[in-house]
């Protein structure tokens, strides 16, 4: 079993890497891209079978601190401007509000998270 990290031993804000993945304790994930602007750090999260794209916010923040920043592992390979908000059209016409390179940006998180069944297995969410 993984020791619990010391409270105050993880990394602060001006220390982070826009756009950097970092191993991170947080309520619904062990990996995170951190997001300058939102001072939190975009993670895969699995909740009733769905797995969608959510934010933690860093553990500095004044209001719902979630996530502390443990180690940098890579820089992630996206852009600016594959986080940004747009309206989307699918293929049959529905229309639905997500980041720009959403489905990427999951995959990509994943493969550092792991499946549900493999999470599940390991004892994590």
């Amino acid at each position: 079993m993984e020791m619990e990290t010391n409270k105050l031993d993880y990394i602060k804000i001006p220390d982070l890497k826009h756009h950097g993945l970092y191993r991170i304790r947080a309520r619904n994930a062990t990996y995170g891209i951190w997001l300058e602007d939102e001072e939190g750090f975009m993670i895969s999260r699995h909740k009733f079978y769905d797995n969608f794209l959510f934010v933690e916010y860093h553990w500095d923040c004044p209001a719902w601190a979630t996530a502390r920043p443990l180690s940098f592992v890579e820089q992630s390979p996206f852009e600016p401007n594959d986080f940004e908000y747009v309206e989307k059209t699918t293929e049959e016409g529905r229309t639905f509000h997500g980041h720009r390179k959403s489905t990427e940006i999951l995959e990509y998180l994943n493969k550092f998270e792991g499946t549900l069944e493999e999470r599940t297995a390991q004892g994590r969410r």
